[in-house]
């Protein structure tokens, strides 16, 4: 599990988590409390034909909150990381198939914010959490200690 937080220090990462997990504190917060955002989100489920609604209704947003939380500080980063993928492909899925554009509020119909996300969260993955994380403080503090 050491290996997995190994990070070094580098801004440019941490700037690039911090903006991952300010994505998807918003996307989570916007589903969950703005009505425009919470139908657009209704119709992309029913149209994209995504199983159990109801439950993804409400889990989805919030595990977009609770992954937003982990990547904002850099804790468990790189699993955060790994984390971020499934959601991003189903989101692919869906800027495919969804062709309402009322259904997309804030984006265009193509998958470019999704894309751009996956990107994102593989340089994470690759090079860790860096500047200003949890994980940072954690695996040189472990280091120190041994």
């Amino acid at each position: 599990m050491k290996n997995l937080r190994q990070t070094f220090p580098n801004k440019l990462i941490g700037i690039i988590r911090i903006m991952l997990g300010i994505i998807f504190i918003m996307t989570g917060i916007m589903k969950l409390t703005m009505a425009d955002y919470g139908a657009a989100w209704s119709i992309q489920l029913i149209e994209a034909q995504i199983p159990l609604y109801t439950f993804n209704y409400w889990f989805v947003p919030i595990f977009e909150l609770i992954l937003g939380l982990f990547l904002l500080v850099g804790y468990h980063t790189r699993f955060s990381a790994v984390l971020v993928l499934p959601v991003m492909l189903v989101a692919i899925y869906v800027h495919l198939t969804v062709t309402n554009p009322g259904a997309f509020p804030s984006q265009p119909q193509e998958p470019y914010m999704p894309l751009a996300v996956i990107m994102m969260a593989l340089v994470i993955f690759i090079k860790g959490s860096g500047n200003w994380s949890l994980d940072l403080k954690s695996y040189y503090g472990y280091k120190n200690n041994n």
